[in-house]
């Protein structure tokens, strides 16, 4: 599995790309599905098209109007059974988080960061003149000659664009337990983000609980009410999820992936892996054949 750099595809080394998808299928090889991830965020917006888009190994429906929100390293190959029509967004974490309350927006907005529970959220028809007007006017400075300030404007009609769609989705969340519901949100993300940031270090629920300075127990029992799984399952699937990345790669051993994972032996680690997902991680290994080969079009944004 290759990753994929922003600054490796795009003209002139750019650190934020705007395109349709109708241009993506005409430049990607259309024959040779592939899986890959990249070192920046992704926004997708499918207006039109029919397909299946796997993430994180885990296959997702695409339909009209549905929006996709990827953060840099997370697994992914987007197939549509029809021609597409939609745009792709894509810019790094250096060109969009210059200013500090950017960088916010990436990560307590609920759009990207949300690995574990990553779904898309579909754009409601009300609201997409406006964010098709958003897109115009980013896409118009994009292609605009003029040096002075370009990455500036060019930071704010993406801050706009992200705004609008953080509103779309917010205004899809079940808010009706108020303050409550508001204070358990903030806890599960702050766990959530510190998961993303500790998990191969740190494993234990105790361990996130000082670092929230709650207790272990208020903070299982909140994790489970607001996600349906307990704190501890979250930290579990964060380590075999990445040792499936890792597994994709295939130039790491077992032996290897453990000790990065900070795993005591191998032993310990294919214990972990069977434990949790079923099966070995050799027999896992085994099963990594290419997929979805019968799709019409192949995107690789």
């Amino acid at each position: 599995m290759k990753t994929l750099r922003l600054t490796d595809i795009t003209p002139q080394h750019s650190h934020l790309e705007i395109t349709t998808m109708e241009h993506i299928e005409t430049r990607r090889n259309p024959t040779e599905p592939i899986m890959h991830k990249h070192d920046y965020y992704v926004m997708i917006w499918v207006q039109a098209g029919e397909g299946v888009h796997t993430i994180d190994f885990n296959e997702y429906p695409i339909t009209p109007n549905s929006c996709w929100f990827l953060s840099p390293g997370q697994a992914h190959f987007l197939q549509l059974h029809t021609p597409p029509k939609g745009y792709v967004i894509s810019f790094d974490a250096d060109f969009f988080g210059t200013v500090e309350n950017n960088y916010e927006l990436l990560t307590t907005t609920g759009l990207f960061h949300n690995v574990l529970q990553f779904k898309p959220f579909f754009l409601d028809p009300a609201d997409a003149p406006h964010i098709e007007q958003s897109i115009a006017s980013l896409w118009a400075e994009y292609q605009n000659n003029a040096v002075n300030f370009k990455e500036e404007m060019l930071r704010t009609w993406l801050k706009i664009l992200l705004i609008q769609f953080a509103r779309c989705l917010a205004k899809q969340v079940d808010t009706q337990e108020g303050v409550e519901y508001t204070k358990a949100s903030c806890l599960v993300k702050r766990f959530q983000e510190l998961v993303e940031k500790r998990f191969t270090e740190k494993n234990r629920v105790a361990d996130y609980a000082d670092l929230l300075n709650v207790t272990p127990s208020h903070l299982n029992d909140t994790v489970k009410k607001m996600t349906g799984i307990p704190a501890s399952e979250h930290i579990k699937q964060r380590v075999v999820l990445e040792i499936k990345r890792k597994a994709h790669f295939g130039s790491l051993s077992a032996k290897e992936i453990a000790f990065t994972l900070g795993f005591e032996d191998e032993a310990h680690f294919s214990k972990y892996f069977k434990n949790n997902t079923g099966q070995t991680f050799s027999s896992y290994k085994k099963s990594l054949l290419p997929s979805h080969t019968k799709a019409t079009f192949s995107i690789n944004p």
